[in-house]
């Protein structure tokens, strides 16, 4: 008998050790001395919230530079189920709020995925449980080792597979967007990505950049677009400066893109040529900004011009893409 009663004390120490060291280990290390940091997620491992704000992001996107192959690209891996219905929802959502506009935004998006209008599933009403009457069992001192032992083997499992999923993710790296058909290399040079910037009238800051990466992800520099000059009004930009900096140059290049009523005015352009060389802009201007291994073609697409006297002497909106390349002989391998 004492033996026995020796065994069973032995068996329930052991088992309550290795519970206290899991839970010690899972809280203490796990949570907070080497806690697990989530990187590099997929859009569509976010919460649903968040998923459908990258959605209409994506849709306000596609609107502003009506780029159907970049639309695709930002929301390719997506279940197309629950893609349809994130978009049936947030259409509903803005028509029901009568913002008609950002409503057709979501369905133009739709359309350019190919994605049929799907029904936003409702949820069941939960099913009745019947009352369990409770019953009285005979206890032992070790009835609940099992239930000890299955929590354990599931903790395990969970770190395990957590750990997996981490490691993954942390040696997956994102593709690079492809470049866009109209793109084409240019003696000398690597293209690398294409930019859009947009201006909109009423950013009194605006001021846009993006980081410059080569084929390996290393940091290459930046470009961008910001406000040159603006006339009395911060909405009232009459000019708009598009710059280049290349880490490896110290000098950061400038060209000035002028209103058409700048464009005329002598006093205007006397007090931007320090900024870096003049141009129109206007549909199909093309400027190019070159430091020493980084080139930018920076392309006007659209322009639209203010109501309010005089005429063409304010932006309402500029859209310019912005081609980045590299000079071929410094392309990382």
């Amino acid at each position: 008998m004492k033996s026995e009663w020796l065994n069973k004390k032995t068996i329930l120490a052991a088992a309550a050790g290795l519970v206290v060291g899991l839970l010690i280990g899972w809280l203490l290390i796990g949570w907070y001395l080497w806690p697990v940091q989530w990187v590099d997620a997929d859009p569509w491992d976010l919460r649903m919230a968040h998923k459908e704000a990258y959605t209409a992001m994506v849709a306000d996107s596609l609107a502003n530079n009506g780029d159907y192959e970049l639309a695709q690209q930002r929301l390719r891996g997506w279940d197309k189920k629950e893609l349809s219905q994130i978009l049936d929802r947030l259409i509903q959502d803005r028509r029901s709020r009568q913002l008609g506009l950002e409503a057709q935004h979501l369905d133009d998006l739709r359309m350019a995925l190919a994605l049929e209008a799907a029904p936003v599933p409702t949820t069941a009403a939960p099913t009745a449980v019947p009352p369990v009457t409770p019953t009285l069992a005979k206890k032992s001192s070790l009835a609940w080792l099992p239930v000890a032992l299955g929590i354990i083997v599931a903790l395990l499992l969970l770190i395990a597979g957590v750990g997996y999923l981490t490691s993954k993710r942390r040696l997956r790296r994102p593709a690079a967007p492809p470049l866009p058909p109209d793109m084409k290399p240019v003696e000398g040079y690597v293209p690398l990505r294409r930019f859009v910037a947009t201006y909109r009238m009423g950013e009194g800051s605006y001021d846009e950049s993006f980081s410059i990466e080569g084929a390996d992800a290393e940091f290459l520099g930046e470009c961008g677009m910001a406000i040159a000059e603006s006339l009395q009004a911060p909405d009232r930009v009459t000019a708009l400066e598009v710059w280049l900096f290349d880490k490896n140059d110290i000098r950061t290049v400038t060209k000035v893109l002028l209103s058409s009523w700048a464009f005329g005015n002598q006093e205007v352009r006397s007090g931007l040529a320090a900024k870096g060389e003049l141009a129109l802009a206007e549909a199909g201007q093309e400027v190019l900004l070159e430091t020493d291994r980084l080139r930018i073609k920076a392309t006007v697409r659209d322009v639209t011009y203010g109501a309010e006297e005089p005429a063409g002497s304010y932006f309402e909106r500029v859209v310019v893409d912005l081609d980045a390349m590299m000079k071929a002989a410094e392309t990382p391998a």
